[in-house]
């Protein structure tokens, strides 16, 4: 009886949800206990192959899709515990975690968005896209998981830093994970399952008949979404932020309310201290 429960379990959409937000509070704390900023993605991402693995196997390529989905929540919320009370530690822990703060504070400061430069934009989008599916191809998705774990613990890291800043928490906590970032999340976890399926395919667990092609048609037709959302909304969004947070505060990665905040009347927000 307790096996037929477990067995039928298995089948739901709640198994892979469950076991994919487990992997990923488990992955990020180990890797975040071992203190190295390269350990850490690879931590992630090994548990995120676990539970994607699984997942595939107990109910096919929509059932990886989604534990990966579910890896990406317990990544985030394990990520923010740890970006909120630890922020000393998170530029020396997380890749990008700076530069990344940087590139947004220079976003928040012009005002003008993404849509001021949309080739640049695209082309970067492009590049990006094509060595996340070179890799989740070649590997079955592991090395996607992985390189989506720098993206999303850099971009955690941000919003951290965004909330520790905020003067008007209610604007930061609508808008920190920003609409395109939060569909380019979800386009790129449905197409690094499409892209596993071949290798899935070779050791004898193909993708249900249709699966895949719906998998490519939505992941993709996600990134063009991302894109235009970005192009579309990022003035607005970036002039909503900039009135929601410290920018000095955002710059030196601290609290709105430190009293110990030096002044920087004379400071380039542009460019933080990335030490």
């Amino acid at each position: 009886m307790r096996d037929s429960v477990f067995r039928d379990l298995v089948q739901t959409p709640v198994y892979p949800a469950i076991l994919g937000l487990l992997c990923g509070l488990v992955g990020f704390r180990i890797g975040w206990r071992l203190a190295l900023a390269w350990v850490l993605p690879l931590s992630q991402g090994a548990m995120g192959a676990l539970a994607f693995a699984a997942a595939w196997r107990g109910g096919g390529a929509a059932h990886g899709a989604i534990a990966v989905g579910g890896w990406t929540v317990g990544s985030t919320l394990a990520a923010l515990v740890y970006f909120l009370t630890s922020p000393g530690l998170v530029d020396r822990r997380v890749l990008r975690a700076a530069a990344y703060r940087a590139e947004m504070l220079a976003w928040l400061s012009d005002g003008r968005g993404f849509a001021a430069r949309p080739l640049a934009t695209a082309r970067r989008h492009l590049w990006e896209l094509g060595a996340y599916l070179a890799a989740a191809l070649v590997s079955g998705n592991v090395l996607g998981l992985v390189m989506g774990a720098v993206l999303l613990n850099f971009m955690n890291a941000w919003v951290a830093s965004l909330l520790r800043a905020a003067r008007r928490p209610s604007v930061v906590l609508l808008l920190g994970w920003n609409v395109w970032s939060v569909v380019r999340v979800a386009a790129y976890a449905v197409l690094g399952t499409a892209a596993a399926a071949p290798l899935a395919a070779w050791i004898g667990r193909p993708a249900a008949g249709g699966l895949v092609g719906d998998l490519l048609l939505w992941g993709l037709a996600g990134v063009a979404a991302d894109l235009a959302l970005k192009l579309g909304l990022s003035g607005a969004t970036g002039r909503a932020l900039a009135a929601a947070v410290d920018l000095r505060a955002l710059a030196l990665n601290r609290s709105s309310g430190d009293l110990d905040l030096p002044d920087l009347d004379d400071a380039d927000v542009d460019a933080p201290d990335e030490d």
